[in-house]
This record gives structure tokens, sequence and C-alpha cells, in this order.
């Protein structure tokens, strides 16, 4: 009787093993050729159709494809991620930044010409705008690399030195870049915004390429989480009354809030 049992999940967890390599094959077909139709995968797998269908249905609710007429089609949100290899780490597919990032894109109009910090959440952002046709102005390699594949957004990518930890241009020569620029918006990040002690970063080599950012939009969007607001970071980069617009989940401290609109920051609380 053990033996029987132990015959039984040892066919269980090849049958599982088998079904994962057939979806990651199914995987790797569809990033290179975007669609297929049951019956190709079934041959290329050599298991019949209703065995590929099984295996597309479980594909379909990771998000990695979505189901067609008689075949399968890589999801929109892997074709803008998948094929790029500079991509902020896991922390931007937070539900929190996710949440935060599609209402931020919500208030960028068509066609605007946007400037573009680096961050995951505004790399969030990007993913979300590429609807929005805009004209983008980055220093961010992440968001460079997000749009290459897509006609329909324009981008302008700064000179300067790679900064490899984050991923982002610095130095003069991008400095300068941004001081060429109008722009109608600046999407933008920060280590943490306090009233008294304004808007922080982390890096030191940012602070200078952030206010020639700010200096070049007509408006600035900072996009933050709440546990950023009330910190403080190690560099100093603009006072609180110099953030025109704020974006941030609703669970923050509603009298920073208060103190915040009473400096004339435009504060966006949004229900995550």
């Amino acid at each position: 009787m053990l033996l029987f049992l132990q015959i039984i999940s040892n066919s269980s967890m090849l049958a599982s093993m088998l079904a994962e390599e057939r979806q990651q094959r199914i995987n790797e077909h569809l990033r290179e050729k975007e669609f297929c139709t049951l019956k190709e995968l079934s041959e290329m797998l050599n298991v019949s159709v209703s065995t590929v269908r099984r295996d597309i249905n479980f594909l379909k609710t990771t998000g990695v494809l979505r189901r067609t007429h008689g075949g399968a089609r890589l999801s929109e949100q892997v074709e803008i991620e998948g094929t790029h290899p500079l991509v902020p780490n896991a922390s931007v597919r937070s539900e929190l930044k996710e949440c935060i990032a599609r209402y931020c894109a919500s208030l960028i109009e068509p066609g605007q010409t946007v400037i573009m910090d680096g961050g995951s959440t505004v790399f969030s952002v990007a993913r979300h705008l590429v609807v929005k046709h805009p004209i983008v102005i980055t220093n961010s390699l992440p968001i460079s690399n997000l749009y290459s594949n897509y006609r329909q957004v324009e981008v302008h990518v700064t000179g300067g030195v790679v900064y490899p930890r984050l991923g982002v241009l610095t130095g003069p020569n991008a400095v300068e870049g941004f001081s060429k620029i109008h722009a109608d918006v600046a999407i933008m990040g920060a280590g943490g915004l306090d009233v008294q002690d304004g808007v922080t970063n982390t890096h030191a080599l940012l602070i200078d390429m952030q206010l020639a950012m700010i200096k070049a939009a007509r408006k600035v969007i900072f996009c933050m989480d709440s546990t950023k607001l009330g910190a403080r970071s190690l560099f100093f980069l603009c006072s609180a009354d110099q953030v025109q617009t704020l974006v941030t989940n609703s669970d923050v401290d509603p009298v920073l809030v208060k103190a915040l609109r009473k400096k004339g920051v435009d504060v966006h609380l949004v229900p995550c």
C-alpha cells in the first residue's frame, strides 16, 4: 500500500514538473512570437490541444498571457516589462506603488511633454503612460528601455554618466540637458517629505539633476507612498512650499496633510 501511494505521489510530481516545463516553453515562445495558436503549441509541445488549453488557462491567471480566439497572446503588461533587463527591483510591482502610479498617470493629458525621474514609483507611472502617447524626457535607463519599442512614445534621453546602482544618468551633461528643455509636467520621487524639512533624497548625485527637472517643468508632481511623508533623508532638495502636487496613498496622518495643504501643496490622497 505504501509503495502504491509513493508511486502515485511520484507520478503527480512528474506531471507537475512536466506542466511547469510546458508552461515555461509556452511563455518563452510567446515572448518571441507574441501570438500563437493552440494547434501550433500542441505540435510544438507534442501534447493534445486540451492539455495546451489547460496550460494557457493557468498562465492566464498569472498575467503572462491573454486568451484569444483559437490561441493566446502575450499580455500587454509582459510586452511592456519583459523584454528589458533594466527594470527597477520587485518593489515596483507592489500593490501600493501601482495604485499611486495609476492615479498619477491619470493626471497627465494625452500628448503632454513629461519629464520623468528615476526610481521604482516613477517607473510604474511610466508603464501606465503608454496609452497617453507622451513626449518623455528622462535620465532613467529603465524608462528609456521601457519605451524603446513604442512608436507612439517619443523619448529624449539626457547625456551624462551612468550611475549603475540606480540606473540613471548623472553629472553636468545630464543637468545641462534639462536646462534646455521646457516641459508640461515633471513626475518625480524622493526619499522623504516633511513640512519643516521639505523634500529630501538619499543620493547627493541626484540633487542637481532633480533641481534642473523642477526648473524645466511648468508643473511638478511628486509620487511617494505614506511611509515617506514626515520622513527625512540625507540631502535637501527643496522646501515643502515648492511642491505643487503630491500623490500618495490615503493612509497618512491627516494633520500632516492639513499642514502640507496650508503650504500650498495640492495633495491627492489615493484610496489604495
